[in-house]
């Protein structure tokens, strides 16, 4: 049973979170919504993970870069492109890129964790491109190809990338932390990226 409601419930966190990304474009920077977003998270999170992380610090010493490279990833790119991408794309039409990440999490553990696609993986990939292109030319691929993408369209592709590789990565890796010290140490990360674009949105 949780095979089938954890991912619907990520789903439906991603419908919201577009949605949200969406009617937020009028009221607040991105730059400032991606930073304040996490360094909510990361305070929210210290009063219980701080000591923990603490304990294991010569765990997260010998993994920093990654740790790093996946905060990077998945804190920075991903949400930072989605709040830009707003401002251009549709709520709908962010959402049919985020449902590129289950497909691009296939297609890249191919050739990052050597798995072989199966018949049935691959004839799931093939259909799952046509519908996307299909709903992303609007029934038209000839379109698509001689206007090519949108800025709003490129950014939410890219930030669909970046969180696929994010998820392949986060399962090559195995880092050896419980999981919620290493999400508290990839946010810690990520606002640190962060830091720079929002003093520069705020100057």
């Amino acid at each position: 049973m949780k095979s089938v409601i954890f991912p619907l419930l990520a789903v439906l966190i991603w419908s919201i979170n577009a949605v949200v990304n969406k009617a937020a474009t009028s009221v607040i920077d991105p730059a400032a919504i991606s930073f304040y977003r996490w360094f909510l998270a990361f305070l929210l999170m210290t009063p219980f993970l701080l000591v923990p992380v603490w304990h294991h610090r010569k765990t997260v010493k010998q993994y920093w870069w990654k740790l790093f490279i996946l905060g990077a990833l998945g804190m920075g790119l991903y949400q930072s492109l989605a709040y830009y991408a707003a401002y251009y794309v549709t709520a709908t039409f962010m959402g049919i890129l985020n449902s590129l990440i289950p497909l691009l999490t296939v297609i890249i553990s191919i050739f990052v964790l050597c798995v072989v696609p199966t018949v049935g993986i691959a004839l799931g990939t093939i259909l799952s491109i046509s519908g996307l292109v299909w709903l992303v030319s609007h029934g038209d691929p000839s379109q698509l190809l001689s206007q090519g993408l949108g800025r709003g369209e490129l950014m939410m592709f890219i930030a669909s990338t970046a969180y696929a590789f994010y998820g392949v990565l986060t399962k090559r890796w195995s880092i050896p932390l419980p999981n919620w010290q290493s999400l508290y140490v990839q946010i810690g990360f990520g606002v640190l990226l962060l830091i720079p674009n929002f003093l520069t949105a705020e100057s």
